[in-house]
């Protein structure tokens, strides 16, 4: 029965994802593959991002430390507070030696709490200080909805983020390998051992039983302010299409993961829903350009490459629109590799892509068709004229 009431809910949760009504309250869907927005809420409204805080603890860290297989021993004081806070923590011990490896993966994929301190003190010396260097790397990457006060992702007045900067900061930690590598690893052991730990993500599937294979890695969280928050990367296998999502304050039931459900939801909408629909076929003939004084009439321009954009299935094809801007006429005094025009592909009216035209091959002047477009030319005037002095002579009788 409890199966049963599962999978309606998933169906019905599926049905709103259609109308993208999802449970979190703020989200930010981009396509990698163009860096573009694809759906927003809320973007740009501040609050609480719970753990989602560990991806600027993380790269900061990381930016931090010279040796990572550093032996580290974790203190009394690295603890304080951690347990009458509820501060998830992955298990470590006073007086257990662990390297910054474990340390940045239990910050990272397990979101522990005993993990961030045992980084933040050996790294800047207190909690305090390194919130500091977090603080300045968020003003060097312009977020201007973000202050620190603690790095753990605790609820905490002032500190605050929006889904939109924690987008820029994922985007830029995702440029660093050691990061990455973090981010999308499912289960790591510490050096000595002792404790296994795994993706907070892959952990909320599988109690769920969520398919999330296509999720390359992600960074959940949760705070009662922040509620359920999850950070990831889905890979369109299909249709070659690489996607970031960031959800927050999706509902904090605690009979469903809804910012993982969320997740499944958008992304299994967008994969099926979207892909690269093809505007200009290779090959496909855009325009017919008059070459004078030559045995060839006309150049015909072609599409030396297919023209794509990102649209959902069923888009309006009369919306593509594909125009000229150039010489409309050519002759032997046009070189090979001139750029006689380009071509403007837009769809709704906005800019897809702009198409070089450039000569291929010289205009071979043809004396003959010179003369004989000449002949014509003069013939038209000569007949112009008499026609001109017939109309004149019929009005003067």
């Amino acid at each position: 029965m409890k199966k049963l009431l599962l999978a309606l809910l998933t169906f019905f949760l599926f049905i709103n994802a259609n109308a993208l009504e999802v449970s979190s309250e703020k989200v930010l869907l981009y396509n990698l593959n163009d860096n573009e927005i694809i759906y927003e809420k809320n973007k740009d409204v501040a609050g609480s991002i719970a753990s989602l805080t560990k991806i600027m603890t993380t790269i900061v860290a990381i930016e931090n430390i010279d040796d990572f297989n550093k032996e580290i021993i974790m203190t009394r004081d690295m603890f304080k507070g951690l347990y009458e806070s509820n501060a998830f923590q992955i298990g470590l011990r006073v007086g257990e030696v662990v390297n910054y490896d474990d340390l940045l993966y239990g910050t990272l994929i397990a979101s522990g709490a005993d993990a961030v301190r045992g980084l933040t003190y050996t790294i800047a010396g207190s909690e305090e200080e390194f919130v500091k260097l977090m603080n300045d790397k968020a003003k060097e990457l312009n977020l201007k909805h973000t202050v620190f006060k603690n790095p753990i992702g605790l609820d905490e007045e002032g500190q605050a983020s929006s889904i939109s900067d924690v987008a820029i900061m994922l985007n830029y930690a995702l440029k660093n390998e050691k990061f990455k590598t973090i981010f999308e690893t499912e289960k790591y052991t510490l050096s000595n051992n002792r404790i296994t730990i795994s993706s907070s993500l892959v952990g909320y599937a599988k109690n769920y039983g969520y398919d999330v294979s296509f999720i390359k890695g992600g960074k959940t969280g949760f705070t009662y302010a922040a509620g359920k928050c999850l950070a990831s990367l889905a890979y369109d296998k299909e249709n070659d299409i690489n996607y970031m999502l960031i959800t927050t304050n999706a509902s904090i039931e605690k009979d469903e993961a809804y910012h993982v459900l969320d997740a499944v939801n958008i992304y299994k909408y967008y994969f099926d829903n979207y892909k690269y629909q093809t505007l200009v076929e290779e090959n496909d003939l855009l325009k017919k350009i008059t070459v004078k004084d030559s045995k060839i009439k006309e150049l015909k321009i072609t599409a030396k490459e297919k023209v794509t954009k990102y649209l959902k299935n069923d888009y309006d094809k009369t919306k593509i629109n594909i125009t000229y801007k150039g010489k409309e006429e050519i002759n032997f005094k046009d070189k090979k590799g001139d750029k006689i025009g380009e071509i403007i592909v837009k769809y709704d009216d906005k800019l897809v892509k702009n198409i070089d035209v450039l000569l291929e091959e010289d205009i071979k002047f043809s004396l003959y068709n010179h003369i004989i477009q000449s002949k014509i030319r003069i013939g038209a005037v000569i007949s112009i004229i008499l026609l001109s002095i017939i109309l004149i002579i019929k009005k003067m009788r």
